[in-house]
């Protein structure tokens, strides 16, 4: 896998010895071990007074507070303090967080992250006494300023006075779909149910609502989930109804694994099969691999030892060499990604064999919904999310989402995770008018196996004995079936 990182930006950090110093430079090749192939990096000396007072010297100064409410400027005017001595670069270049949300921080037009604060707080306050004041007069100006912004009156939006004025699409522009990175990989933006349909031995996507009606119950705009009976005993897919809707498709499996490609499976004899659409038709594609995924019309395998990234040609069991070495493969609409053995880097699949590029550096886990890539941070304290389209981020270019977490699970219907005690489960919600910040909203408990679907979450109780969805639209449980031994959603 030849592979060349771009570390964008003035500065990045190293250790030096027994302490840690900012180095700064001119930017070189470097040979990388393995196959990683070779990486760009920024090399040379300047210690961190230096880099810091050079960046100070860029830095515009900072105007007075413009929030909505007076509870957000009070809380952008103890920002502004706390990180007086740094310019939106330094800020943004330490915590990974985009130049242009620090300026709207530290001025009260959006609100910081709570975690963030406290990070922040803990970063600039040496004395402990100090710092608890701190940290409790951060959180309550944080609480106040949250409260003024739900309370605030909604601005009012003109409305066009002239149909020739009005937009050419209804739709917002954020809601338009962009073109893909490749031929392969669904646009962003608002996505219509795909249910997989089987022609002559080919998958074709439905796209009209109306054959919902003509196909049944499951078909279309329902999630397509797929479990296998406790021991490995027969597959069945669920025909979305209730716990009594399930029908047997095959006898047995170890694995399963569903995308808009179709429905696969690991054998009880660890060999790799596609289910053809009817029950007991399955094909062997494959043999064995450590790792599996799905990711728009192709699916890929990782190497039995994990030396090679393979992607299966559609016919037979022919598969093509596309990588190197990976430890874990994650896939989704945004692509095919991969995570190196040597470094903990994730690095994303351009769609031509060898052609990989990393994107971030080491994470406890990540997880792909229908637009974004998330990280989080090894320590478990950060969620960041992956700006894919934003070339004038910092390197590495993501940016804070939201706090702590145990373990993530994405797909089409959203971000999820367990809490850092992985009892609960919990959804990524969108922010609050007027706060810049996403959070956790906890939803149930946690189970032994989380799927996410195109509409729902689904979850195998630490039991193995129940499935239970959760729809983000009606925020209720449904008991669908179980017992189990692991299932699939897609």
């Amino acid at each position: 896998m030849v592979i060349t990182r771009h570390l964008r930006g003035w500065r990045v950090r190293g250790l030096s010895g027994s302490g840690r110093r900012e180095i700064a430079g001119e930017i070189r090749t470097m040979s990388c071990p393995r196959t990683m192939g070779s990486v760009e990096l920024i090399i040379g000396e300047r210690s961190g007074g230096e880099a810091a007072a050079m960046n100070r010297r860029v830095g515009r100064p900072q105007g007075g507070p413009r929030g909505s409410t007076q509870q957000a400027n009070a809380l952008a005017e103890f920002l502004l303090t706390l990180t007086g001595g740094m310019t939106v670069r330094e800020l943004a270049a330490r915590y990974h967080v985009g130049k242009t949300l620090w300026g709207e921080y530290r001025s009260g037009q959006k609100i910081i992250p709570l975690e963030l604060l406290k990070r922040l707080v803990q970063d600039h306050t040496r004395d402990e006494r100090t710092r608890h004041l701190q940290t409790e007069t951060a959180a309550r100006l944080h609480a106040a300023a949250v409260e003024g912004a739900r309370q605030a009156p909604a601005p009012m939006v003109p409305q066009p006075t002239s149909p020739a004025t009005a937009p050419a699409s209804a739709e917002p522009a954020a809601a338009r779909a962009r073109p893909a990175a490749n031929p392969d990989q669904a646009p962003a933006g608002r996505h219509r149910p795909r249910p997989l349909i089987l022609v002559a031995g080919g998958a074709a996507i439905a796209v009209f609502a109306v054959l919902g009606l003509l196909l049944g119950p499951g078909v279309l705009g329902r999630d397509e989930v797929f479990a296998v009976g406790p021991g490995g005993h027969g597959i069945f897919r669920w025909d979305g109804s209730d716990a009594t809707g399930w029908t047997k498709i095959g006898d047995g499996a170890k694995r399963l694994y569903s995308g808009p490609a179709g429905l696969f499976a690991t054998g009880t004899d660890d060999r790799f099969y596609k289910y053809e659409g009817r029950p007991g038709r399955w094909s062997l594609i494959g043999e064995s691999g450590s790792d599996f995924a799905v990711s728009g019309a192709h699916v890929y395998r990782l190497a039995t030892d994990s030396q090679s990234v393979d992607v299966w040609n559609g016919q037979g069991t022919s598969w093509t060499r596309i990588g190197g070495p990976a430890v874990r493969l994650y896939s989704g609409e945004p692509g095919l990604f991969a995570t190196s053995p040597e470094d903990g880097w994730i690095f994303r699949y351009s769609g031509r064999p060898f052609d990989w590029k990393g994107v971030g550096t080491a994470g406890a886990s990540f997880a792909l919904t229908d637009r974004h890539l998330y990280g989080l941070t090894p320590e478990l304290t950060a969620v960041n999310r992956w700006l894919a389209d934003d070339p004038a981020a910092p390197w590495p270019p993501w940016a804070y989402a939201v706090g702590p977490a145990a373990e993530l699970h994405g797909g089409p219907a959203g971000l999820f995770s367990t809490d850092p005690s992985r009892e609960r489960l919990r959804v990524l919600t969108e922010p609050a008018p007027g706060v810049a910040a996403q959070s956790w909203q906890d939803i149930g408990a946690a189970g032994a196996e989380v799927a996410v679907g195109r509409g729902a979450v689904y979850v195998l109780t630490k039991d193995r004995s129940q499935i239970l969805r959760w729809s983000p639209g009606s925020g209720t449980w449904q008991r669908i079936g179980g017992p189990a031994q692991t299932l699939t959603a897609g």
